[in-house]
């Protein structure tokens, strides 16, 4: 009984110090790499009304227009092997509206950006802002829409990964 009463107070200190404990958004380390979950499904879920927001535009890219029925389209190419770029559709998920942008050369992806990204509250920022690398890194690297589902973030994981097919089927690839 005597060390059951310490065991228990040391306990329960950790578990407040663990409910206490706030991440930081920023460049993601070795943690983020186990935020990785294969085959998480996250299929069916209807948003609900009024979550829809436009994440700010990445440097060097126009933002779509028109909140989140942006004009998509190609931009057309007059030699092989030029960069075209492709929008995906935006799909919607209970917590916002993803829209990808592709650019390829050929049928080689060589840069994606998030035209559209959940950022109506602070916490949908913050894993938008820590999914969206780690999205994007894993498309380059595996060349198509078939990624990984972020831990944390497998609506979002999986409404980029629509939006990016979409633009690769846009595209002819």
């Amino acid at each position: 009984m005597r060390r059951a009463v310490p065991a228990v107070i040391a306990t329960l200190i950790g578990l407040g110090a663990l409910a206490s404990f706030k991440s930081t958004p920023g460049v993601p380390g070795k943690s983020a790499s186990a935020l990785h979950l294969k085959g998480s499904s996250a299929a069916g879920a209807a948003p609900p009304p009024g979550t829809t927001t436009t994440a700010p535009p990445a440097p060097g890219s126009t933002p779509a227009t028109g909140g989140t029925s942006p004009a998509t389209g190609t931009t057309p190419t007059t030699r092989a092997g030029a960069v075209r770029t492709v929008d995906g559709d935006p799909f919607d998920n209970r917590y916002g509206t993803v829209q990808v942008r592709v650019a390829l050369r050929g049928t080689q992806i060589t840069g994606i950006t998030a035209v559209q990204m959940p950022f109506d509250r602070q916490r949908s920022a913050e894993i938008s802002q820590q999914a969206e690398p780690l999205l994007q890194q894993e498309a380059l690297q595996a060349q198509s829409a078939q990624i990984d589902i972020i831990g944390g973030a497998s609506y979002t994981s999986q409404s980029y990964a629509q939006s990016l097919q979409s633009a690769l089927d846009k595209a002819g690839r």
